[in-house]
Parts: structure tokens; sequence; C-alpha cells
């Protein structure tokens, strides 16, 4: 099964009766993080837009529309990283459990794991933390890459390449806390299953940009990450 077919999986596992009563709190999650973070955006848009645009040097203001579709797509990317990292942080302990009965489904037993039930809450919130760890410094780098001339006309290609990655490493996370594997090990799996798991995390990423489809992303997302663990990365 292909990273792409994993993910597309999603949509039929949240569907089956026993898993569906673990898809409707982060539904809700999703729904309240984005109204509150469009109504933040509606207010402020253009001037988000206007400070990224002021970061280009003087001599590409001939190239006014190039200059404003990439800060364009910088912004976009951010409020989207900003949203999905919001929603995973209050969401991560019904994710981690999403993930463990989508695995008892498709293996026929639950994840092995040393650690304690009771403590699934804050390890799932420590472990949201972790990879911001692994987010910032590659996120301020492509930051930097984006306003730097004639480098930055490559920026939006990096831009979704990054987005579709952060999917993948995001939703294969939870099957592979609940075994105890670490972050550090599941990147090394990830990145031998590299093309795969781009496959699984760019459809992932263009959703988000969906109406409606983005409030339901997040279980689909964790059960199609969980499917993606079993197939390619155990």
């Amino acid at each position: 099964m292909t990273g792409l077919e994993c993910f597309l999986d999603g949509f039929q596992l949240i569907r089956r009766p026993g898993l569906r009563r673990y898809f409707i709190v982060p539904c809700l999650i999703n729904a309240v993080v984005l109204t509150l973070l469009v109504a933040l955006s509606y207010s402020h848009f253009g001037d988000w837009v206007a400070i990224i645009v002021a970061w280009f040097p003087d001599w590409m203001s001939a190239l006014y529309w190039l200059v404003w579709g990439i800060s364009l797509i910088v912004l976009l990317v951010l409020i989207l990283f900003v949203f999905t990292f919001v929603a995973n942080i209050i969401a991560s302990p019904f994710n981690a459990i999403l993930s463990i009965k989508v695995e008892q489904v498709l293996t026929g037993a639950a994840p092995v794991s040393t650690v304690s039930p009771w403590l699934i809450l804050p390890r799932s919130v420590a472990r949201e933390l972790g990879k911001l760890r692994y987010i910032l410094p590659r996120l301020l780098g492509l930051l930097l890459i984006t306003i730097i001339p004639v480098i930055n006309t490559v920026a939006p290609f990096l831009w979704v390449l990054f987005g579709a990655w952060m999917m993948s490493i995001q939703y294969a996370d939870y099957a592979a806390d609940n075994n105890d594997v670490s972050f550090g090990e599941l990147q090394s799996r990830m990145r031998a299953r590299r093309f795969d798991a781009l496959m699984f995390g760019l459809p992932a990423y263009l959703l988000l940009t969906v109406p409606v489809v983005n409030l339901i992303l997040m279980p689909i997302g964790v059960a199609g990450g969980t499917r993606f663990w079993v197939e390619h990365l155990r």
C-alpha cells in the first residue's frame, strides 16, 4: 500500500462502527481552533502580508506581484502551521487513543507500550512540544530562503514540500509514540520511505486549505498515519 493509499484509507477507517466515537472530539477541537484563527486572520491578514512583502529588497518592487504571491503563500503556510500545531497540542491525547484503536483494528492487537495509560495525556503533550523543537529551526531556515533574492523563487515549492513532510511525520507519530518508538527513530524510518511519506503528507497538507474538509482532517490523518505506520514503519 502506497503512502497516498494509506492516507485515503483514513477516510474509510474512521467510518468503521468501532472507531466513529473517537472521531468526534478531534473534529470539535479542529472547528473551535480554526474558527478562532480565521477570525484573527481576517482582521490582520493584509497587515501580515505587508510585513512579509517588506522583507524583500527594494529592487524587487518591479516584481511586485511575484513578491506579493510568494508572501501570500508563506503567510498561508504559517497560518496552517499554527492551526495544525495548536489543534494537535489540544487534541493529542484523543488522537493517541484513536491511533491505538485503529492499530488494534488493523493488526488485531493493541500497541505494546511500557508507559502507563494514565500518562497518555502528559506524554502526548510532551511529544508535541518535542516536534516543535524539530520544526522551528527548519521553519526559520525556510523564512530565510524566502527573503534571499533569486533563491526565493523556489520558496513556494520548498514550503509545500516542508508542509507535506511535516504532515506525514505528525500523523505517523501517534502510532510511533504508542509503540514507544522515539521521535528520532521515527525520523530515521521515515527517511527510508521518504517518497511514500511525502505522498502521504501532500494531500493532507493541501486539504488543510479546503473548507469543511479541514475540520475532519485531523482524525482522518491520524487513522491514515496509523495505517502508514503498520504498512511501512513498524
